[in-house]
């Protein structure tokens, strides 16, 4: 393999230059594996391990939390260790190449158990599948979120560099969404479920995780020219436990990572909640009405990711973060008191929720560009302070806060039904106890945990004048230490 000349570690010019277009579709290719593998794992992997393969529902709550939590855990270690690589294929690309080419094998293995493996041999499979899928996908993912942020210097390019990401990887997940059932659990000519058909699984991870190792691939050699190298000698970079200390210190960081997790807190108790409060709520019946809303939602976040790219050059990301959490709130908060028995749009009527999901896309698709490139702001203001580029560590704990989020929203989820099943009566057969509750945690609580995020991020002062005045700071130390060097 021809390997281009190493880059030299992060450059700051007096006046950073936009990133060429060709270079940020390259690198947006590469949000595709992660976003196919989110996509058919919530879909596929409890009803496939349970309902077809028969292992119990218990056991498999077991395996994919246990994995969840070791991918939590590492994501900042990752992170850690590709800021102090100094490996000749770049610091981010040499994880990046193995996390790639293991992916998809994973995810195959994943979904091609023996079939004839008991409960315990099973239950094995799923975990130590589960964690090579993720060690291996997190090995790919952080690197690969810290090489955008090195990609662009500059303050609008960066949020440009995140939306053409959050395109490809919307791209990805309508394929994911839609493609797999067309594909592989056609309708069968006896009436029967192809989904509970075995015989469709593997063939679903071999394409999949051909398509999650090709992306990533693509992303790995069309961005290999841009590859640097680690700041400063590794024995002088912080150690593991003094990186994860001082980046929580970094004050602005601290803002927007309690922002970003209460934000992800918020969605996934809606998103855990969404068929309940469809089908009992709302009263929506129909497959197909179901996936109408859904796929609503994801067409309008990828209109918004346009609309972002384009506000963004004229407002700052603070600001645009605050309209959107606002607006989202609001959206969620018109589901609880707009919609149902006794209330303005009533029940069965898909219409309103199908606008609705268009316009909450719109909105929320806002998580995909704007808090990714404040944290590459952010690195700024770091290496401001310690001398060191470390975009690694603070993506990993943006992602091990997300993670933290999600766990926390399902148990926070199975806690309020829990909770309003106690105080209410007369549920129809066959729904949850608490259906005259679902409309307010599905959207009246997530609506305040958002306005709480929001108070979170409405202190963060890092603005375009701020940051292109540190940026003018670093160009010169870097400038100084070339002299002295020469």
């Amino acid at each position: 393999m021809i390997i281009p000349a190493l880059a030299h570690p992060p450059m700051l010019d007096a006046e950073p230059r936009p990133l060429a277009i060709s270079a940020k579709l390259l690198y947006g290719v590469g949000e595709m594996p992660i976003t196919v593998l989110m996509v058919l794992s919530g879909l596929f992997i409890l009803f496939f391990y349970n309902s077809v393969m028969g292992l119990p529902a218990t056991l498999v709550g077991i395996g994919l939390f246990a994995s969840l939590a070791l991918d939590a855990v590492t994501d900042p270690l990752i992170g850690h260790l590709s800021d102090r690589s100094r490996h000749r294929l770049g610091r981010r690309h040499a994880f990046m190449l193995p996390g790639a080419l293991g992916m998809g094998p994973c995810f195959y293995l994943l979904f091609s158990p023996p079939r004839t493996l008991g409960h315990l041999g099973l239950f094995l499979w799923l975990l130590g599948s589960m964690i090579a899928l993720r060690a291996t996908s997190a090995i790919y993912r952080i690197p690969y979120l810290g090489l955008g942020a090195e990609l662009s210097r500059d303050y609008d390019d960066r949020t440009s560099t995140m939306a053409v990401r959050a395109v490809f990887g919307l791209v990805g997940t309508l394929a994911a969404a839609g493609l797999s059932f067309l594909l592989f659990f056609p309708a069968t000519a006896d009436g029967s479920e192809p989904k509970l058909q075995y015989a469709g699984y593997p063939h679903l991870g071999l394409a999949f995780g051909a398509l999650m190792t090709v992306s990533g691939l693509i992303c790995f050699f069309g961005t290999l020219g841009h590859r640097t190298s680690g700041t400063g000698k590794s024995s002088a970079a912080p150690s593991f436990l003094s990186a994860f200390r001082i980046s929580m210190q970094n004050a602005e960081f601290r803002k927007l990572w309690g922002s970003s997790t209460t934000f992800f807190l918020a969605v996934v108790l809606n998103a855990s909640l969404a068929i309940q409060y469809f089908t009992w709520y709302a009263r929506i019946g129909g497959g197909g009405t179901l996936s109408a809303i859904q796929t609503s939602f994801y067409i309008g976040a990828l209109l918004g990711v346009f609309q972002w790219m384009a506000l963004a050059r004229r407002a700052e990301k603070r600001t645009l973060n605050m309209v959107a959490l606002a607006g989202t709130a609001t959206l969620l908060l018109m589901a609880t008191l707009l919609v149902g028995e006794g209330r303005l749009f009533g029940t069965g009527h898909a219409l309103p929720l199908i606008v609705g999901s268009v316009i909450g896309g719109m909105f929320a698709s806002a998580v995909w560009v704007i808090p990714p490139s404040m944290v590459a702001d952010v690195a700024d203001t770091d290496e401001l302070r310690t001398g060191l580029r470390r975009e690694g560590i603070y993506f990993g704990i943006a992602n091990f806060g997300e993670k933290i989020a999600a766990g926390g929203a399902l148990l926070l989820s199975g806690t309020l039904l829990t909770l309003f099943g106690k105080l209410s009566h007369g549920a129809p057969k066959g729904a949850p106890a608490a259906v005259p509750y679902l409309g307010i945690v599905y959207g009246a609580v997530p609506a305040v945990l958002l306005m709480v995020s929001l108070l979170f991020i409405l202190p963060y002062r890092l603005n375009r004048r701020t940051v292109h005045g540190i940026q003018r700071e670093l160009a010169a130390r870097r400038a100084a230490g070339r002299q002295m060097a020469s």
